[in-house]
């Protein structure tokens, strides 16, 4: 987690958008730290990689917040071999 003392400000790890923690940005969305490996994330990252709706059912029904990186490897997991 990428945090800027000189204005008190997070960054996202993927994309470096800085923000504060609890503040909202109409392009990036909100900042995250992934609960499995720590990082720092915006809401447009994940988007990006796995849509809006993915991104919904983890906010909303998911037990972990988790970045796109953790995300991918937790449905590379899951996901049954064709």
């Amino acid at each position: 987690m990428a945090y800027h003392s000189e204005d008190g400000t997070y960054s996202c790890d993927s994309c470096e958008f800085r923000n504060g923690w609890d503040a909202s940005d109409d392009l990036h969305g909100e900042l995250w730290g992934c609960e499995k490996c720590g990082r720092t994330f915006c809401s447009k990252c994940f988007i990006d990689k796995h849509g809006h709706n993915e991104y919904m059912d983890m906010m909303q029904k998911g037990d972990l917040i988790l970045c796109p990186d953790c995300r991918e490897k937790e449905r590379k997991t899951y996901e049954k071999p064709e």
